[in-house]
């Protein structure tokens, strides 16, 4: 848990930040509906989600904070690479983040 937000709230957070509704964003639409109702309820109280059920800026904010943190961390094992290592990882994984670009139905 980062700044409050449980993983289902990061999802949430997540798809309302793309414009999709939380319901039918893929990691979290097997949700039952009560379930995903109950959370956004509990994010609305919170300010996070605004009347219309989209982001508030409270919520917005909370968000970039979740994903700088979420960057920071991600990097941590990045930046242990020599260049040599890190340009072999890219070549390596270039191909598999081509296909994902690609697909976009995740």
């Amino acid at each position: 848990m980062i700044e409050g937000v449980g993983g289902l709230e990061a999802h949430v957070l997540f798809a309302l930040g793309m414009g999709m509704q939380a319901e039918k964003f893929g990691r979290i639409h097997h949700v039952p509906p009560a379930q995903l109702a109950a959370i956004i309820d509990g994010m609305r109280d919170r300010n996070l989600i605004g009347d219309d059920g989209w982001l508030s800026d409270t919520g917005r904010a909370l968000k970039q904070r979740v994903e700088a943190l979420t960057d920071d961390l991600a990097a941590k094992p990045y930046e242990s690479l020599k260049p040599d290592e890190l340009d072999e990882l890219v070549s390596a994984l270039e191909p598999l983040a081509t296909l994902l670009l690609a697909d976009q139905s995740w």
